[in-house]
């Protein structure tokens, strides 16, 4: 199991999705006139009020979106421990790529739809958070395709037999 280089990929996609519960930044909102800041990382949204060079928490709304960073550290996990059946392993990753090519524009398309709603005279950027989410695409991709690779080569191999 170790040896296998999906288990690095898998493993450096799990690690990139417990840099998200960190708190890292996902996006933020920069408003000018009001001078406000509104951050939103995976456990929820604050809006900072911005006097001088410090900053003061104004308000804080929970969103739960640390579980779902949770649920796909797990399905990695679970597709990391299913090695003895390839079929299942297969499956999974299958599944856990495309949910994370789904998320990942999710939170395009949110960034932009909330930045839409926001006054005239705001900015918005992608925080660190969001690179992290977009970076465990590849890193599943390529998880997938070792275990694809894995799968032909005891396939061909049985064929022999």
């Amino acid at each position: 199991m170790l040896q296998r280089i999906q288990t690095l990929y898998f493993v450096l996609s799990i690690s990139l999705f417990f840099c998200l519960l960190s708190g890292v930044d996902l996006m933020a909102f920069s408003f000018i006139k009001e001078k406000k800041i509104e951050s939103i990382d995976v456990f929820g949204s604050s809006l900072f009020l911005l006097d001088g060079p410090k900053q003061t928490l104004e308000s804080n709304q929970p969103n739960y979106l640390f579980l779902l960073v949770i649920v796909m550290v797990l399905l990695l996990f679970v597709t990391l421990m299913a090695y003895k059946k390839l079929n299942r392993q297969l499956k999974l990753a299958r599944f856990v790529m495309l949910l994370n090519v789904i998320i990942a524009v999710a939170f395009l398309i949110w960034n932009t739809y909330l930045f839409s709603s926001k006054s005239e005279g705001s900015t918005n950027s992608l925080g660190i958070g969001f690179y992290l989410l977009v970076c465990t695409v590849p890193f599943t991709f390529f998880g997938y395709k070792g275990v694809l690779r894995d799968k032909l080569l005891l396939d061909s191999i049985d064929r022999l037999r």
